[in-house]
Protein backbone atom coordinates (compact mmCIF):
# COMPACT_ATOMS: atom_id res chain seq x y z
CA UNK A 1 0.00 0.00 0.00
CA UNK A 2 1.77 3.33 -1.06
CA UNK A 3 1.04 6.30 1.69
CA UNK A 4 1.40 9.69 2.02
CA UNK A 5 1.51 12.71 4.23
CA UNK A 6 0.09 15.57 4.27
CA UNK A 7 0.56 18.83 6.00
CA UNK A 8 -1.18 22.53 4.83
CA UNK A 9 -0.34 25.50 7.02
CA UNK A 10 -1.91 28.58 6.49
CA UNK A 11 -5.11 29.85 5.43
CA UNK A 12 -8.37 27.97 3.87
CA UNK A 13 -7.34 28.16 0.67
CA UNK A 14 -4.17 26.53 1.60
CA UNK A 15 -6.14 24.36 3.03
CA UNK A 16 -8.45 23.18 -0.32
CA UNK A 17 -4.98 23.08 -1.95
CA UNK A 18 -3.20 20.88 0.10
CA UNK A 19 -6.57 18.52 -0.22
CA UNK A 20 -6.66 18.93 -3.60
CA UNK A 21 -2.87 17.83 -4.19
CA UNK A 22 -3.87 14.47 -2.12
CA UNK A 23 -6.58 14.68 -4.33
CA UNK A 24 -4.29 13.46 -7.41
CA UNK A 25 -2.07 10.92 -5.34
CA UNK A 26 -5.19 9.41 -4.39
CA UNK A 27 -6.71 9.25 -7.91
CA UNK A 28 -2.89 7.48 -8.02
CA UNK A 29 -3.60 4.83 -5.46
CA UNK A 30 -1.89 6.37 -2.69
CA UNK A 31 -3.52 6.61 0.84
CA UNK A 32 -3.20 9.23 3.16
CA UNK A 33 -1.22 8.31 6.70
CA UNK A 34 -1.76 10.61 9.55
CA UNK A 35 1.19 9.23 11.95
CA UNK A 36 4.49 7.18 10.69
CA UNK A 37 6.56 6.96 7.34
CA UNK A 38 5.32 7.47 3.57
CA UNK A 39 6.58 7.23 0.21
CA UNK A 40 5.64 10.64 -0.39
CA UNK A 41 5.35 13.56 1.64
CA UNK A 42 3.29 16.71 0.81
CA UNK A 43 4.09 20.49 2.60
CA UNK A 44 1.84 23.04 1.87
CA UNK A 45 3.87 26.09 3.30
CA UNK A 46 2.66 29.45 4.03
CA UNK A 47 4.14 32.86 3.73
CA UNK A 48 1.84 35.27 5.00
CA UNK A 49 3.96 36.48 7.96
CA UNK A 50 7.67 36.05 9.75
CA UNK A 51 5.81 33.19 12.07
CA UNK A 52 4.23 31.49 9.12
CA UNK A 53 7.50 31.30 7.30
CA UNK A 54 9.29 30.15 10.74
CA UNK A 55 6.43 27.56 11.17
CA UNK A 56 6.99 26.49 7.49
CA UNK A 57 10.67 25.79 7.99
CA UNK A 58 10.35 23.47 11.06
CA UNK A 59 7.57 21.55 9.59
CA UNK A 60 9.76 20.94 6.48
CA UNK A 61 12.54 19.77 8.84
CA UNK A 62 10.22 17.47 11.19
CA UNK A 63 8.83 15.70 8.42
CA UNK A 64 12.06 14.82 6.59
CA UNK A 65 13.27 13.78 9.89
CA UNK A 66 10.06 11.52 10.09
CA UNK A 67 10.43 10.34 7.03
CA UNK A 68 13.81 9.85 5.74
CA UNK A 69 13.51 7.86 2.74
CA UNK A 70 10.49 9.29 1.26
CA UNK A 71 9.87 11.90 -1.43
CA UNK A 72 9.12 15.23 -0.15
CA UNK A 73 7.06 17.67 -2.28
CA UNK A 74 6.57 21.17 -1.19
CA UNK A 75 4.80 23.40 -2.51
CA UNK A 76 2.48 26.73 -1.41
CA UNK A 77 3.27 30.35 -0.75
CA UNK A 78 6.64 30.12 1.20
CA UNK A 79 8.18 27.85 -1.78
CA UNK A 80 6.58 30.68 -4.38
CA UNK A 81 8.39 33.23 -2.44
CA UNK A 82 11.82 32.30 -1.24
CA UNK A 83 12.09 28.77 -2.68
CA UNK A 84 16.15 29.23 -1.79
CA UNK A 85 15.24 29.08 2.31
CA UNK A 86 12.74 25.92 1.10
CA UNK A 87 15.54 24.26 -0.22
CA UNK A 88 18.07 25.15 2.52
CA UNK A 89 16.11 24.22 5.56
CA UNK A 90 15.51 20.64 3.46
CA UNK A 91 19.17 20.14 3.39
CA UNK A 92 19.98 21.04 7.14
CA UNK A 93 17.23 18.41 7.49
CA UNK A 94 19.57 15.94 5.31
CA UNK A 95 16.50 15.07 2.95
CA UNK A 96 18.05 13.83 -0.33
CA UNK A 97 18.11 16.37 -3.11
CA UNK A 98 17.19 13.86 -5.65
CA UNK A 99 14.00 13.41 -4.27
CA UNK A 100 12.79 16.81 -3.54
CA UNK A 101 10.51 18.86 -5.59
CA UNK A 102 9.79 22.72 -4.85
CA UNK A 103 7.06 24.10 -6.84
CA UNK A 104 5.33 27.44 -6.52
CA UNK A 105 2.00 28.91 -7.71
CA UNK A 106 3.39 30.24 -10.85
CA UNK A 107 3.96 26.83 -12.40
CA UNK A 108 1.28 23.92 -13.05
CA UNK A 109 1.05 22.30 -9.83
CA UNK A 110 -0.73 19.27 -11.44
CA UNK A 111 1.84 18.84 -13.43
CA UNK A 112 5.15 19.00 -11.44
CA UNK A 113 3.38 16.94 -8.83
CA UNK A 114 2.29 13.74 -11.42
CA UNK A 115 5.75 13.73 -13.12
CA UNK A 116 7.61 14.12 -9.94
CA UNK A 117 5.81 11.12 -8.51
CA UNK A 118 6.21 9.28 -12.06
CA UNK A 119 10.11 10.21 -11.00
CA UNK A 120 9.94 8.65 -8.00
CA UNK A 121 7.95 5.09 -9.10
CA UNK A 122 10.42 4.94 -11.89
CA UNK A 123 12.78 5.63 -8.85
CA UNK A 124 14.96 7.97 -11.64
CA UNK A 125 13.88 11.04 -9.64
CA UNK A 126 16.10 14.33 -10.21
CA UNK A 127 15.79 17.67 -8.09
CA UNK A 128 12.64 19.74 -9.25
CA UNK A 129 14.42 23.12 -7.62
CA UNK A 130 14.29 26.67 -9.21
CA UNK A 131 16.21 28.69 -6.38
CA UNK A 132 14.73 31.73 -6.40
CA UNK A 133 17.42 33.99 -5.49
CA UNK A 134 17.15 37.61 -4.01
CA UNK A 135 14.00 39.79 -4.43
CA UNK A 136 14.83 40.64 -8.22
CA UNK A 137 15.42 37.28 -9.26
CA UNK A 138 11.75 36.71 -7.20
CA UNK A 139 10.41 39.22 -9.46
CA UNK A 140 11.64 38.18 -12.47
CA UNK A 141 10.58 34.60 -11.90
CA UNK A 142 7.03 36.01 -11.35
CA UNK A 143 6.82 37.96 -14.85
CA UNK A 144 8.39 35.54 -16.97
CA UNK A 145 5.70 32.86 -15.44
CA UNK A 146 2.73 35.27 -16.46
CA UNK A 147 4.35 36.16 -19.80
CA UNK A 148 4.52 32.18 -20.28
CA UNK A 149 0.53 31.64 -18.82
CA UNK A 150 1.40 29.95 -15.62
CA UNK A 151 -1.54 28.20 -14.31
CA UNK A 152 -0.58 27.65 -10.75
CA UNK A 153 -2.88 25.37 -8.60
CA UNK A 154 -5.86 25.74 -11.77
CA UNK A 155 -5.29 22.40 -12.96
CA UNK A 156 -5.29 20.41 -9.40
CA UNK A 157 -8.53 17.98 -9.47
CA UNK A 158 -11.70 18.52 -7.38
CA UNK A 159 -11.94 17.31 -3.80
CA UNK A 160 -14.27 14.15 -3.50
CA UNK A 161 -13.61 14.68 0.74
CA UNK A 162 -12.02 17.01 3.05
CA UNK A 163 -10.49 14.43 5.16
CA UNK A 164 -10.50 15.29 8.52
CA UNK A 165 -12.95 17.81 8.27
CA UNK A 166 -16.89 18.17 9.25
CA UNK A 167 -17.05 21.42 7.22
CA UNK A 168 -15.23 21.33 3.85
CA UNK A 169 -13.66 23.93 2.22
CA UNK A 170 -14.07 24.73 -1.48
CA UNK A 171 -11.72 27.06 -2.86
CA UNK A 172 -14.03 29.09 -5.62
CA UNK A 173 -11.37 31.89 -6.23
CA UNK A 174 -7.36 32.26 -6.29
CA UNK A 175 -5.21 35.28 -6.70
CA UNK A 176 -4.71 38.81 -5.53
CA UNK A 177 -3.56 41.76 -7.62
CA UNK A 178 -4.98 44.42 -5.05
CA UNK A 179 -1.48 44.95 -3.65
CA UNK A 180 -2.19 46.11 0.11
CA UNK A 181 1.12 47.85 1.12
CA UNK A 182 1.79 45.17 3.77
CA UNK A 183 0.48 41.69 2.00
CA UNK A 184 3.34 39.38 0.38
CA UNK A 185 0.32 37.40 -1.25
CA UNK A 186 0.19 39.49 -4.84
CA UNK A 187 4.33 38.58 -5.44
CA UNK A 188 2.88 34.62 -4.77
CA UNK A 189 -0.84 34.23 -5.95
CA UNK A 190 -0.59 36.76 -8.55
CA UNK A 191 -3.31 35.99 -11.12
CA UNK A 192 -6.63 35.92 -10.38
CA UNK A 193 -8.90 33.28 -11.69
CA UNK A 194 -12.11 32.13 -10.69
CA UNK A 195 -14.23 28.23 -11.08
CA UNK A 196 -16.94 28.45 -12.93
CA UNK A 197 -20.15 28.37 -11.05
CA UNK A 198 -21.20 24.84 -12.40
CA UNK A 199 -17.56 23.72 -11.39
CA UNK A 200 -18.41 24.74 -7.77
CA UNK A 201 -21.83 23.23 -7.62
CA UNK A 202 -20.73 19.98 -8.83
CA UNK A 203 -17.80 19.82 -6.37
CA UNK A 204 -19.63 20.77 -3.67
CA UNK A 205 -22.73 18.26 -4.24
CA UNK A 206 -20.54 15.49 -4.34
CA UNK A 207 -19.14 16.43 -0.78
CA UNK A 208 -22.32 16.62 0.57
CA UNK A 209 -22.83 13.06 -0.93
CA UNK A 210 -19.92 12.30 0.45
CA UNK A 211 -20.96 13.22 3.98
CA UNK A 212 -20.16 16.87 4.84
CA UNK A 213 -22.85 18.97 5.47
CA UNK A 214 -21.69 22.19 5.85
CA UNK A 215 -19.71 23.84 2.75
CA UNK A 216 -16.97 26.81 3.22
CA UNK A 217 -16.44 28.54 -0.02
CA UNK A 218 -13.18 30.26 0.17
CA UNK A 219 -10.91 32.69 -2.04
CA UNK A 220 -7.90 34.50 -1.74
CA UNK A 221 -9.96 37.64 -2.50
CA UNK A 222 -13.37 36.11 -2.50
CA UNK A 223 -15.42 39.27 -3.55
CA UNK A 224 -13.48 38.91 -7.14
CA UNK A 225 -15.36 35.64 -8.18
CA UNK A 226 -16.20 35.75 -11.72
CA UNK A 227 -14.15 38.95 -11.83
CA UNK A 228 -10.49 39.05 -13.69
CA UNK A 229 -9.00 41.43 -11.24
CA UNK A 230 -9.31 42.15 -7.30
CA UNK A 231 -8.95 46.34 -8.33
CA UNK A 232 -12.81 47.34 -7.67
CA UNK A 233 -11.96 50.35 -10.09
CA UNK A 234 -11.54 47.99 -12.71
CA UNK A 235 -14.62 46.14 -12.24
CA UNK A 236 -17.28 46.08 -15.13
CA UNK A 237 -19.71 44.29 -13.89
CA UNK A 238 -22.58 45.53 -11.84
CA UNK A 239 -23.92 42.36 -10.98
CA UNK A 240 -22.31 40.26 -8.46
CA UNK A 241 -21.54 36.83 -9.26
CA UNK A 242 -20.76 35.94 -5.89
CA UNK A 243 -24.73 36.30 -5.13
CA UNK A 244 -25.37 33.41 -7.79
CA UNK A 245 -23.26 31.13 -6.47
CA UNK A 246 -24.51 31.45 -2.72
CA UNK A 247 -28.54 30.98 -4.23
CA UNK A 248 -26.81 27.79 -6.42
CA UNK A 249 -24.55 26.01 -3.63
CA UNK A 250 -26.89 26.87 -1.07
CA UNK A 251 -29.50 24.89 -2.96
CA UNK A 252 -27.70 21.68 -3.01
CA UNK A 253 -29.89 18.69 -1.33
CA UNK A 254 -28.97 17.35 1.62
CA UNK A 255 -26.58 20.65 2.80
CA UNK A 256 -26.98 21.82 5.91
CA UNK A 257 -25.38 25.04 5.68
CA UNK A 258 -23.42 27.00 3.03
CA UNK A 259 -20.86 29.60 4.50
CA UNK A 260 -18.21 32.40 2.97
CA UNK A 261 -14.97 32.66 4.36
CA UNK A 262 -13.74 36.37 4.10
CA UNK A 263 -15.60 39.63 2.40
CA UNK A 264 -14.20 43.22 2.11
CA UNK A 265 -16.96 45.57 3.31
CA UNK A 266 -18.04 46.59 -0.34
CA UNK A 267 -18.26 43.15 -1.38
CA UNK A 268 -21.65 43.42 1.18
CA UNK A 269 -23.46 44.62 -1.79
CA UNK A 270 -27.67 44.72 -1.69
CA UNK A 271 -27.39 41.78 -4.40
CA UNK A 272 -25.45 39.51 -2.19
CA UNK A 273 -27.31 40.29 0.92
CA UNK A 274 -30.56 39.68 -0.84
CA UNK A 275 -29.13 36.23 -2.06
CA UNK A 276 -27.98 35.41 1.42
CA UNK A 277 -31.27 36.66 3.06
CA UNK A 278 -33.23 34.42 0.52
CA UNK A 279 -31.06 31.13 0.90
CA UNK A 280 -32.27 29.03 4.11
CA UNK A 281 -28.52 27.61 4.20
CA UNK A 282 -26.35 30.73 4.51
CA UNK A 283 -24.61 30.85 7.79
CA UNK A 284 -25.24 34.33 8.84
CA UNK A 285 -21.57 34.75 9.73
CA UNK A 286 -19.18 36.55 8.06
CA UNK A 287 -16.08 37.53 8.27
CA UNK A 288 -14.67 41.11 7.24
CA UNK A 289 -11.11 42.42 7.74
CA UNK A 290 -11.18 45.87 9.07
CA UNK A 291 -6.87 45.78 9.56
CA UNK A 292 -7.26 49.52 10.84
CA UNK A 293 -10.27 52.06 11.65
CA UNK A 294 -7.84 54.60 11.14
CA UNK A 295 -8.75 56.68 7.89
CA UNK A 296 -4.88 57.28 7.13
CA UNK A 297 -3.76 53.94 7.98
CA UNK A 298 -5.95 52.27 6.02
CA UNK A 299 -4.56 55.14 3.17
CA UNK A 300 -0.77 53.81 4.04
CA UNK A 301 -2.26 49.55 3.47
CA UNK A 302 -3.94 50.88 0.22
CA UNK A 303 -6.80 49.53 1.44
CA UNK A 304 -10.26 50.06 -0.85
CA UNK A 305 -12.15 51.20 2.27
CA UNK A 306 -12.81 53.99 4.84
CA UNK A 307 -13.39 53.66 8.12
CA UNK A 308 -17.23 55.25 7.44
CA UNK A 309 -17.38 52.32 4.63
CA UNK A 310 -16.63 49.94 7.11
CA UNK A 311 -19.35 50.71 9.66
CA UNK A 312 -21.61 51.22 7.02
CA UNK A 313 -21.09 47.76 5.70
CA UNK A 314 -21.52 46.39 8.94
CA UNK A 315 -24.48 48.29 9.91
CA UNK A 316 -26.66 46.79 6.86
CA UNK A 317 -25.41 43.68 8.20
CA UNK A 318 -26.86 43.68 11.48
CA UNK A 319 -30.01 45.08 9.97
CA UNK A 320 -30.24 42.77 7.53
CA UNK A 321 -29.94 39.49 9.47
CA UNK A 322 -30.79 38.43 13.30
CA UNK A 323 -27.93 38.32 15.13
CA UNK A 324 -25.49 37.70 12.54
CA UNK A 325 -21.90 36.65 13.48
CA UNK A 326 -19.35 39.52 12.60
CA UNK A 327 -15.59 38.47 12.61
CA UNK A 328 -12.65 40.45 11.87
CA UNK A 329 -8.61 40.80 11.61
CA UNK A 330 -7.08 44.01 12.79
CA UNK A 331 -3.25 44.52 11.84
CA UNK A 332 -1.75 45.96 15.30
CA UNK A 333 1.69 48.17 15.04
CA UNK A 334 1.75 49.38 11.53
CA UNK A 335 4.23 51.53 10.61
CA UNK A 336 3.70 55.20 11.82
CA UNK A 337 0.77 54.00 14.07
CA UNK A 338 0.19 56.33 17.01
CA UNK A 339 -2.19 55.99 20.11
CA UNK A 340 -4.35 58.14 18.07
CA UNK A 341 -4.53 55.76 14.77
CA UNK A 342 -5.11 52.71 17.58
CA UNK A 343 -7.82 54.88 19.55
CA UNK A 344 -9.84 55.36 15.64
CA UNK A 345 -9.31 51.43 15.57
CA UNK A 346 -10.76 50.49 19.06
CA UNK A 347 -13.60 52.91 18.59
CA UNK A 348 -14.52 51.27 15.13
CA UNK A 349 -14.20 47.71 17.02
CA UNK A 350 -16.62 48.45 19.14
CA UNK A 351 -19.52 50.25 17.29
CA UNK A 352 -19.21 47.23 14.26
CA UNK A 353 -20.54 44.63 17.16
CA UNK A 354 -17.59 41.80 16.38
CA UNK A 355 -18.30 38.97 18.08
CA UNK A 356 -14.09 37.77 17.34
CA UNK A 357 -11.50 39.68 16.76
CA UNK A 358 -8.18 38.43 15.62
CA UNK A 359 -5.54 40.69 16.05
CA UNK A 360 -1.74 40.02 15.42
CA UNK A 361 0.96 42.62 14.91
CA UNK A 362 2.74 44.13 11.83
CA UNK A 363 4.89 41.56 10.20
CA UNK A 364 7.56 43.50 7.64
CA UNK A 365 8.01 41.06 4.54
CA UNK A 366 9.98 41.91 1.72
CA UNK A 367 9.68 43.36 -0.87
CA UNK A 368 5.98 44.70 0.23
CA UNK A 369 6.07 48.76 0.52
CA UNK A 370 5.38 48.56 4.22
CA UNK A 371 8.87 46.41 4.81
CA UNK A 372 10.60 49.63 3.82
CA UNK A 373 8.65 51.78 6.09
CA UNK A 374 9.85 49.34 9.19
CA UNK A 375 11.65 51.39 10.86
CA UNK A 376 8.51 53.77 12.04
CA UNK A 377 6.96 50.80 13.30
CA UNK A 378 5.61 51.47 17.08
CA UNK A 379 8.07 50.24 19.70
CA UNK A 380 7.12 46.29 20.73
CA UNK A 381 5.79 46.77 24.56
CA UNK A 382 3.39 49.69 22.69
CA UNK A 383 2.49 47.37 20.39
CA UNK A 384 2.09 44.34 22.90
CA UNK A 385 -0.26 46.90 25.15
CA UNK A 386 -2.51 47.02 22.66
CA UNK A 387 -2.67 44.09 21.35
CA UNK A 388 -3.48 43.16 24.81
CA UNK A 389 -6.41 46.02 24.61
CA UNK A 390 -8.01 44.34 21.59
CA UNK A 391 -7.62 41.12 23.78
CA UNK A 392 -9.77 42.69 26.66
CA UNK A 393 -12.67 43.91 24.02
CA UNK A 394 -13.07 41.27 22.31
CA UNK A 395 -13.77 38.98 25.67
CA UNK A 396 -16.13 41.60 26.25
CA UNK A 397 -17.46 41.74 23.24
CA UNK A 398 -17.67 38.12 22.52
CA UNK A 399 -19.14 36.99 25.84
CA UNK A 400 -22.20 39.43 25.03
CA UNK A 401 -22.64 38.02 21.87
CA UNK A 402 -22.81 34.92 23.11
CA UNK A 403 -25.54 35.43 26.07
CA UNK A 404 -28.16 36.08 24.10
CA UNK A 405 -28.39 32.58 23.22
CA UNK A 406 -28.81 31.93 26.74
CA UNK A 407 -32.11 29.83 27.31
CA UNK A 408 -32.30 29.23 23.89
CA UNK A 409 -31.82 25.93 21.73
CA UNK A 410 -28.95 26.07 18.71
CA UNK A 411 -28.73 23.70 16.33
CA UNK A 412 -25.27 22.62 15.67
CA UNK A 413 -22.64 20.22 13.36
CA UNK A 414 -20.46 18.07 16.09
CA UNK A 415 -17.07 18.35 14.89
CA UNK A 416 -15.14 16.59 18.31
CA UNK A 417 -16.68 13.59 20.89
CA UNK A 418 -14.84 12.83 23.84
CA UNK A 419 -15.11 9.23 25.52
CA UNK A 420 -13.10 8.81 28.87
CA UNK A 421 -13.61 8.91 32.51
CA UNK A 422 -12.38 11.89 34.21
CA UNK A 423 -10.74 10.83 37.45
CA UNK A 424 -8.82 13.04 40.16
CA UNK A 425 -5.49 11.44 41.45
CA UNK A 426 -3.36 13.21 43.97
CA UNK A 427 -4.37 16.81 42.81
CA UNK A 428 -3.72 15.68 39.26
CA UNK A 429 -6.37 15.33 36.63
CA UNK A 430 -5.98 12.53 33.78
CA UNK A 431 -7.66 10.71 31.91
CA UNK A 432 -8.70 7.36 31.50
CA UNK A 433 -10.64 4.68 29.41
CA UNK A 434 -13.26 2.83 30.97
CA UNK A 435 -16.21 0.79 30.16
CA UNK A 436 -19.03 1.70 28.16
CA UNK A 437 -21.82 2.43 31.14
CA UNK A 438 -18.84 4.22 32.99
CA UNK A 439 -18.01 6.41 29.82
CA UNK A 440 -18.76 9.84 30.52
CA UNK A 441 -19.05 11.75 26.99
CA UNK A 442 -18.31 15.46 26.14
CA UNK A 443 -18.93 16.50 22.74
CA UNK A 444 -18.33 20.14 20.71
CA UNK A 445 -20.45 21.35 17.71
CA UNK A 446 -20.30 24.20 15.96
CA UNK A 447 -23.22 26.73 14.82
CA UNK A 448 -23.66 28.44 12.69
CA UNK A 449 -22.90 31.83 13.82
CA UNK A 450 -19.74 29.92 14.30
CA UNK A 451 -20.16 29.57 18.03
CA UNK A 452 -19.16 26.22 19.77
CA UNK A 453 -21.25 24.58 21.90
CA UNK A 454 -19.99 22.11 24.59
CA UNK A 455 -22.75 19.70 25.99
CA UNK A 456 -23.00 15.95 27.32
CA UNK A 457 -23.05 13.70 24.74
CA UNK A 458 -24.99 9.81 24.23
CA UNK A 459 -22.77 7.30 23.13
CA UNK A 460 -24.68 7.42 19.92
CA UNK A 461 -23.38 10.92 19.44
CA UNK A 462 -20.75 11.01 16.78
CA UNK A 463 -18.78 13.68 14.16
CA UNK A 464 -20.66 14.89 11.30
CA UNK A 465 -24.14 15.14 13.17
CA UNK A 466 -26.50 17.32 13.44
CA UNK A 467 -28.05 18.01 17.15
CA UNK A 468 -29.75 20.76 18.61
CA UNK A 469 -28.64 22.14 22.25
CA UNK A 470 -30.68 23.80 24.92
CA UNK A 471 -28.51 26.83 25.97
CA UNK A 472 -27.62 27.21 29.45
CA UNK A 473 -24.24 28.58 30.03
CA UNK A 474 -21.67 30.91 28.29
CA UNK A 475 -18.05 29.77 28.60
CA UNK A 476 -14.81 31.10 27.96
CA UNK A 477 -14.72 30.22 24.35
CA UNK A 478 -18.41 29.54 23.71
CA UNK A 479 -21.49 27.76 25.15
CA UNK A 480 -22.94 24.87 27.10
CA UNK A 481 -26.09 23.13 27.59
CA UNK A 482 -28.10 20.31 27.05
CA UNK A 483 -28.41 17.92 24.46
CA UNK A 484 -32.31 17.84 23.30
CA UNK A 485 -33.59 14.42 22.53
Amino acid sequence: MKRYRLTSLGCKVNQYDGAALGELLRRRGYVLAETGEAEVVLVNTCSITAVAMKKSRQQLRKMVRENPAAGIAVVGCYSTYHADAVVEALAQAGADPSRILVAGHHEDLAAAMETFVDQLESDQAETATVPSGDVETIRRRRLDALEAGAVGAEHLPPIAKFAGHQRAFVKVQDGCDAFCSYCVVPYTRSRVWSKSVTEVVAECGQLVQAGHREIVLCGVFLGAFGRETAIRAKWNLAETPLAELVRRVGAIDGLWRVRLSSLEPADATDELMDAMRKTPTFAPHLHLPLQSGSGEILRAMNRQYTPDEFLAATARLHAAFDRPALSTDIIVGFPGETDAHFAETMAVAKQSGFMKIHAFPFSAIEPTPAWQKRAQCPPGDVVRARLAQLAELEAEMAGAYRQQFVGESVEALVEWVSSAKQEETKGERFFAPTTETETKQTARAMTDRYVTVEFPATTETKKGDLVRVDISTVTDDGLSGTLMR
